[in-house]
């Protein structure tokens, strides 16, 4: 009986020591560093790491490209506008506009003159206009907004509107458009209609030749009709310029140049007579 006790007893000791010893091998286990990942999963992200740096070294030259390539555009602008500012024409009228601008009608004649900013289909175009009512009536030529999808219409101010428009002559280089916005601008007073202009009349043209805006320039009538021709300069972006008698009536709309052959004089400006401005309102309204 006794030897069964101790029998036992010995089983339980050992029963119980092993189960120490498979706790002391888990736990043994848990002190175990964890394995160390292979060798080629450093050099794979050292690939990564280099295509990465790679590609922003690429990012980064695109960059700089691009800003070199901005400054050259910038540069050549600044360029191309120096050199149009330091011709000899360009500067006797930029000399000619601010003389005359002193002058309080041509300053107040000014602010009824606009900038027209025209979008047509695959091109641009600039020119100038003139108000010549109080409800936004404005008067330019044709082939400024000719299929035309978007005008644009900036005031003296340097505020903008979009106008529409509303007729355009078949006959004549003249349109009117309309600005539907109210807006506090005066007039400029057209010409009665029928009156005779002589030649040697002085005008003053007033436009946005060029890249320049709200340029005043004179010259007198060379030849009355229709087309008539003046003296004053006109450049690109003249087109629907107002030329202005010394009563501070419009006598026409300018619309083009003409150079002469050679041996019979410079080269001149053309304008469409305010009667045709007055004709072209009449029929619309």
């Amino acid at each position: 009986m006794d030897r069964d006790n101790h029998r036992d007893n010995d089983r339980h000791d050992e029963d119980e020591f092993l189960w120490e010893e498979e706790e002391g091998e888990d736990s043994e286990d848990d002190d175990i560093p964890p394995e160390e990942p292979p060798l080629e999963a450093f050099l794979r992200e050292e690939v990564d790491d280099e295509i990465t740096m790679k590609k922003k070294r690429g990012k980064k030259r695109w960059m700089k490209l691009g800003i070199i390539f901005a400054s050259f555009l910038l540069i050549f602008q600044g360029v191309s506008t120096l050199v149009q500012f330091i011709q000899p024409d360009v500067v006797d009228f930029l000399t000619t506009s601010y003389e005359l601008s002193q002058d309080e009608d041509v300053a107040e004649w000014r602010e009824s003159v606009v900038t027209l900013q025209v979008e047509q289909p695959g091109a641009s175009a600039r020119g100038t206009g003139f108000f010549i009512d109080d409800d936004g009536l404005i008067a330019t030529n044709r082939h400024v907004v000719e299929d035309a999808f978007q005008i644009g219409v900036s005031l003296h101010d340097g505020s903008a509107y979009e106008a529409s428009i509303v007729s355009q002559s078949e006959d004549v280089d003249l349109a009117l458009i309309e600005i539907e916005e109210d807006i506090a601008v005066d007039p400029l007073q057209l010409q009665p209609e029928g009156a005779e202009t002589e030649e040697g009349t002085n005008i003053t043209i007033i436009g946005n030749p060029l890249n320049f805006t709200g340029i005043a320039n004179e010259g007198e009538i060379l030849d009355t009709g229709n087309p008539t021709t003046i003296s004053a300069p006109t450049y690109r972006g003249n087109s629907g310029s107002p030329a202005i008698n010394d009563d501070g009536e419009v006598v026409g709309v300018i619309y083009a140049t003409r150079q002469p052959p050679p041996g019979q004089g410079g080269r001149v400006g053309l304008m469409v007579p305010t009667d045709e401005v007055w004709q072209l309102q009449r029929s619309d309204f």
